[in-house]
């Protein structure tokens, strides 16, 4: 027993000199532009841009599909990634109770793989799980604690693009200077870029749907009858002989 003891001693001092070592190895990437996503749109800064002033009708309630892009491995190309499950919470949350959102659809490289990954392939394949709008994004982490998100959000139905979305965050330090939080102790979401573009891009989808929900007017769920209301007097069960005042 005292081996077993003397062994994990140095063991134990060695992981605890591991934990407390700060975390390193942090990578950051080319800045992206929306072109990399979906060339040939406009970008709005830190807002949402719809490229459509049309009234639709019938639109609304739907499901909403939502794509995540990331940067391919040794390459300047994105690529069709699966969302985290804390991602998927994070979007549930967000539209939670927004009743003109029916269902959210996370799209992955799973089942998407029959059609590729192109705008059209993922509109083909958000139709075919009944989802009217297709939403596909970019988080973009490009310094110690800036970051972006950069999104396109697709009227699945006509395989059209309707609006753009960007969000970008940067934090500094006192001196001016950007500073990992992975280098500090404890939870610092709140002052952590990476972490703060998403949120904020997720809200801002919230406002743009909810913008197009302003726009669009339901379908009629009745049609219109043909009935003809006859005039009391000529009530045909009512026997002729009582005199009606």
């Amino acid at each position: 027993m005292r081996t077993v003891v003397r062994n994990a001693c140095p063991l134990a001092i060695a992981a605890f000199m591991l934990g407390c070592q700060r975390p390193s190895g942090l990578t950051y990437q080319p800045r992206l532009e929306l072109d990399h996503l979906v060339p040939g749109l406009q970008t709005p800064d830190n807002s949402y841009l719809l490229l459509t002033d049309e009234q639709t009708r019938g639109r609304f309630a739907c499901g909403l599909a939502i794509a995540k892009f990331v940067p391919a491995d040794n390459d300047a190309a994105l690529e069709l990634a699966a969302l985290k499950p804390i991602e998927q919470a994070y979007w549930t949350e967000r539209l939670a109770g927004v009743s003109a959102v029916r269902e959210l659809v996370f799209l992955s490289p799973i089942n998407t793989r029959s059609g590729g990954q192109s705008a059209d392939a993922l509109c083909a394949v958000a139709e075919r799980l009944e989802a009217a709008l297709l939403l596909v994004y970019a988080p973009n982490r490009v310094g110690p604690n800036s970051a972006q998100v950069l999104g396109v959000l697709y009227d699945v139905q006509h395989r059209r693009p309707i609006a753009t979305l960007h969000t970008s965050a940067q934090i500094l330090e006192d001196d001016g200077e950007e500073e990992s939080p992975a280098e500090k102790r404890g939870d610092h979401r709140d002052t952590d870029a990476a972490y703060r573009a998403p949120r904020d891009f997720e809200s801002q989808t919230l406002a743009c749907v909810l913008e197009l929900v302003s726009r669009d007017s339901p379908t009629p769920t009745t049609q219109p009858h043909r009935w003809q209301t006859p005039d009391f007097d000529e009530r045909w069960w009512i026997p002729t002989w009582i005199k009606i005042r």
